[in-house]
């Protein structure tokens, strides 16, 4: 019975890594890094491509992905 509790424990472990990593990586690409005055106005990413000038955007979309992922790698690991 303890070989189970254990392996369940790293499973879980790494599905919540996993999934918190893969929404970070999306709000990197999404979040604005810069931003210029026109009408309408117009922000940039980081990395230099444009993106939604609201921050609330990123992070939204970081953690959708983030319960996609994890919901996914949930999934997988309980077919096991």
């Amino acid at each position: 019975m303890e070989g189970t509790t254990g392996r369940s424990t790293r499973l879980r472990t790494r599905t919540i890594v996993v999934a918190l990593l893969a929404g970070l990586v999306v709000v990197l690409f999404l979040f604005p890094g810069s931003g210029i005055d026109r009408q309408p106005p117009e922000c940039s990413s980081v990395f230099g491509y444009v993106v939604p000038c609201d921050a609330w955007v990123a992070w939204a979309a970081g953690a959708a992905t983030a319960a996609v992922v994890g919901l996914a790698l949930w999934v997988v690991d309980r077919r096991r």
